[in-house]
């Protein structure tokens, strides 16, 4: 088990203050904590606590009011950094022996443990006591099989009981949305016919009772970096860096946006998703019609765009820049409200918001906690 080295830093923690959900610019360090990889995917608050996974160490849970560890979990097999989500009571974690667990969030304590006979790479997502788990034959430190089905389960997040299953055409399967009695589901799959840029792509509207196939979408646009579904339409963007929108109802392309340079990811809300490209513009775009609502730019530097996707509290959106800037505009106008910055200069994903605090990991290793 790999040791947290702690960096002593001033707590400056006001104990009378009230919590409050979302952050202003008198963002204060409180506490940073060295972890022994780099933190390749924003950290969780969760309750008290800070759940996160640097690369190549265990799986970490970190105490939200000074940084200090509470626990880790290291299976010798190992965890896949990027595979991990809570209900708020339960981690759900991928290991590299194919299975998935579930882990008490107070102790880290394995709770259960499902042998899915397929790895999974990224994160579940839990809903309404069902955790949707993805899975993959082609990623990190896998032998290729571009032919391999990945599968889609549905578990009990209580006991691990698979619920359904469904069994894909794709190689490769990205954390899913949900809307309603529809789930949404991309990822890629084998196609020998060539691509200049992106991949073959395909999209699937599942019942979300049981996993039947409603429709597909297909497309040459490359791996989703995200899905997000309306009533009315599928947002997704891939590879290729276009926003796409897709009938929920029949799998057609409804509109399609060209963001003008490299997208790392978007934030869906109601009938809006939010989003910068590399080359310094931040976008609202209808998620339904796909005309733009809103444009910022950010006024730092020629290459400073969004670390991830920006989060939205009290009708705020808040982001990190590339550069280690915070900043929180007005997500109905994009008005600029005020941005600040932060000591984190080397980050590759955004931050965690929640009781209170700003959490932000960098590609050293690094943990930041701001009151």
């Amino acid at each position: 088990m790999n040791k947290l080295k702690l960096l002593p830093l001033l707590l400056l923690v006001a104990a009378c203050a009230p919590i409050k959900s979302a952050p202003d610019q008198t963002l204060t360090l409180a506490w940073t904590t060295q972890t022994d990889g780099a933190i390749n995917q924003t950290p969780l608050i969760v309750g008290d606590s800070v759940i996160l996974s640097p690369s190549t160490t265990p799986l970490l849970s970190l105490d939200l009011e000074t940084g200090a560890p509470k626990w880790a979990f290291s299976p010798p097999e190992g965890v896949w950094e990027r595979a991990y989500a809570s209900d708020g009571e339960r981690v759900f974690v991928g290991l590299k022996d194919k299975t998935i667990v579930a882990l008490n969030v107070s102790n880290g304590k394995i709770i259960w443990q499902k042998d899915l006979g397929i790895n999974t790479q990224v994160p579940p997502l839990v809903r309404d006591g069902i955790v949707y788990v993805p899975t993959a034959f082609v990623g990190p430190e896998l032998t290729p099989d571009e032919h391999g089905r990945a599968k889609f389960f549905a578990l009990d997040a209580e006991t691990g009981e698979e619920l359904w299953v469904f069994k894909s055409d794709n190689y490769i399967l990205q954390t899913p949305a949900i809307h309603g009695n529809t789930l949404y589901l991309g990822g890629n799959f084998y196609d020998p016919t060539p691509i200049d840029e992106g991949g073959h792509t395909r999209i699937y509207a599942l019942n979300l009772a049981d996993g039947s196939p409603l429709w597909t979408y297909e497309s040459e646009d490359g791996f989703p970096k995200r899905l997000y579904a309306t009533q009315d339409t599928v947002v997704f963007v891939a590879y290729q860096d276009f926003m796409n929108g897709v009938d929920a109802s029949t799998g057609e392309l409804r509109w399609r946006f060209d963001t003008g340079n490299w997208t790392p990811s978007f934030l869906g809300n109601e009938n809006a998703v939010y989003f910068s490209s590399a080359n310094t513009q931040v976008f609202a775009v209808h998620a339904d019609t796909g005309e733009t609502l809103w444009t910022f730019n950010i006024p730092e530097g020629t290459f400073n765009y969004l670390l991830d996707a920006p989060l939205l509290l009290d009708g705020k959106l808040y982001f990190l820049t590339q550069q280690g800037d915070f900043f929180a505009l007005d997500a109905a106008t994009g008005a600029l409200l005020w941005q600040t910055p932060t000591d984190v200069s080397a980050a590759r994903m955004g931050p965690a918001i929640g009781n209170g605090w700003v959490v932000i990991g960098d590609i050293e290793g690094r943990v930041y906690g701001y009151k």
